[in-house]
């Protein structure tokens, strides 16, 4: 058998290459998580409340459910409390703060609660905010296909986002709003529910739920004609961590969000 040739020239461009290739390797094949989803409710009550900012705030009274949504076994969990600090830290940066010692109604009961959500155990479509209204290929006929399926290739990125998202398993955050004055009572004003989510493969709940708050941040509790789409990488690049914060009240008896379809067991 002859003996292979090498061309230096082309041996110096392969070493080239690859030495490119290594040093942008972080490039290449970065670890993404893609986008978070966040999808929220507003009903009329809650239409006719001003949004707060930091400079008028909206108090609250807090209570935290903990992980409600589901789990899997094996996975890394948030401490709750850690979590539930890190979320108030989060909302007073939109302008929700916690009520002050003494402050004997405040305006908002927030509720929390996060897990673990499969296909078929909750509506994913529904939780990520699809609304068949603003798909231009929704399925007109149940039963068979009609012209909507030439048009899959127009879909809005959110759209396809949630397709996407909705056939695997995600994480998933509820907060959701109440008039505090009737929160208690056997007919509760509900203002608005914001959804989060984000898929759950190759991740853990401990490392995902904080990055998800706060790439939804801003969105949370806000009006939006659709659902908003937040680059979860972003929101990683900003060295997200749980610290000593303010946190929510932890309940574990109390369920009042289950009146307004704001998650399952």
């Amino acid at each position: 058998m002859p003996p292979v040739l090498v061309r230096p020239a082309l041996f110096l461009a392969v070493f080239a290459l690859l030495a490119s290739a290594a040093r942008a390797e972080f490039v290449l094949f970065k670890n993404t998580w893609g986008n978070v989803i966040v999808a929220t409710d507003m009903t009329p009550a809650g239409r006719e409340l001003t949004p707060p900012t930091p400079e008028k705030p909206v108090y609250y009274k807090g209570l935290s459910l903990g992980r409600k949504l589901g789990s899997i076994n094996g996975d890394r969990e948030p401490d709750i409390k850690q979590l539930n600090q890190f979320v108030g830290d989060i909302l007073a940066k939109q302008g929700y703060l916690p009520a002050p010692a003494g402050m004997p109604e405040p305006e908002l009961l927030l509720v929390l609660q996060w897990g673990y959500v499969q296909p078929g155990s909750e509506n994913l479509l529904w939780f990520l905010g699809y609304d068949a209204k603003q798909d231009i290929a929704a399925q007109e006929n149940p039963n068979m296909l009609g012209p909507e399926v030439w048009r899959r290739g127009f879909r809005s990125t959110e759209i396809e986002t949630i397709l996407q998202d909705s056939q695997n398993p995600i994480y998933g955050i509820i907060v959701t709003a109440f008039e505090f004055k009737t929160a208690r009572t056997p007919e509760p004003v509900p203002y608005w529910q914001t959804r989060i989510g984000l898929p759950a493969n190759g991740k853990s709940m401990a490392a995902a739920l904080p990055v998800m708050v706060t790439a939804a941040g801003p969105a949370i509790g806000r009006a939006a004609e659709k659902p908003v789409l937040v680059s979860a990488d972003v929101a990683r690049e900003g060295q997200v961590k749980l610290g000593e914060l303010k946190f929510l009240d932890y309940d574990k008896g109390a369920r009042p969000a289950e009146k307004t379809g704001a998650g399952k067991e």
